[in-house]
């Protein structure tokens, strides 16, 4: 009870087991609740169960699994150190933290991207929690008491860098060079991926490709622009304008620290392995599609003939 009156969801899990009780919760993590009545009816049938704690969407939970890990990442975050954190019998370490507006749904809870480090809550993936005792008699202990969510410290900003996914590169058909004209069609490019992004990717694209639009702030995009811009595709593609307003001004605030190079090819762009990640590098346009946010026009030009891209945003009233 008292997690569900700090905001939490809790949901019954079988005595000395992580799993969710089948006969209390038979829609397992579905079933997690803050009603009083619904808590007191599971416990009062199954007095011994263990404590699943579901986070709400704001709140990112990270679980060490060993405490090497947590033991490194405090060191370079200290910071970490004010969060609320309960020790597991293993000895690892669940730590809750908030995200920033704008970023509820951008990180995956099924992509591990720091060795010995999951991501749990996001009101996605439940964690074990104090007074839970598993079957040998060990059991978990907070060291720093659970807060409410609008109470908890945020994550640090470099750490948050790491868990995303790196920005898109910039596709090759718009050439090379930091010219004005260059920079307002790599926008537009970003613009018609988040524009096009399905139901599930939308946070996460619409945050990749507004740290790569923030990469282009240093080389003289108007961020004004790429705010509206960007903010506009990801409402075509049905997210709230306040959710994405936050979100991409968040993106082009991080990315404008990492500039974009636009000026060599190949080099970091061209890495191998890059482009194995998924919806980011999946990024040449294809010519035969109908775009979502603009319209392409191909030319030849030079002896070559090798073909220019051009986008015409098409956005409300625009031609």
């Amino acid at each position: 009870m008292r997690y569900a009156r700090l905001g939490y969801r809790v949901l019954p899990l079988h005595p000395g087991e992580k799993r969710p009780h089948g006969g209390l919760v038979p829609r397992g993590l579905k079933e997690a609740s803050r009603e009083e009545a619904v808590i007191r009816a599971w416990w009062g049938r199954e007095p011994q169960a263990g404590v699943g704690l579901l986070a709400p969407e704001g709140v990112l939970v990270l679980d060490f699994d060993l405490p090497e890990a947590w033991e490194g990442l405090k060191e370079e975050h200290p910071e970490l150190l004010e969060a609320p954190r309960q020790r597991t019998p293993k000895g690892g370490v669940h730590l809750f933290l908030r995200l920033p507006p704008g970023l509820e749904g951008a990180l995956s809870a099924s992509v591990r991207r720091l060795e010995g480090v999951d991501l749990r809550g996001m009101g996605r993936a439940y964690v074990v929690a104090a007074p839970t005792r598993l079957a040998d008699g060990r059991g978990y202990a907070w060291e720093a008491p659970l807060r409410r969510p609008e109470e908890l410290p945020p994550v640090p900003s470099g750490l948050l860098q790491k868990l995303l996914p790196p920005p898109p590169p910039p596709p090759q058909e718009v050439g090379l060079g930091a010219s004005p004209r260059r920079l307002r069609r790599l926008l537009e490019a970003f613009a018609d991926r988040v524009a096009a992004a399905p139901i599930g990717q939308r946070h996460l694209t619409l945050i990749a490709y507004a740290r790569a639009a923030g990469g282009l702030l240093p080389h003289g995009l108007d961020p004004r622009e790429a705010e509206e811009l960007l903010v506009a595709a990801a409402m075509q593609a049905g997210l709230p304008e306040r959710e994405a307003r936050e979100a991409v001004r968040w993106g082009l605030q991080v990315g404008a620290q990492a500039p974009l190079p636009l000026e060599e090819p190949g080099g970091f762009w061209n890495t191998p392995g890059f482009g194995n990640r998924g919806v980011y590098q999946n990024f040449r346009p294809s010519l035969s599609q109908k775009p979502g946010f603009g319209t392409r026009e191909v030319k030849s030009e030079g002896e070559k003939g090798k073909p220019i891209l051009s986008f015409r945003p098409r956005l409300g009233g625009w031609s």
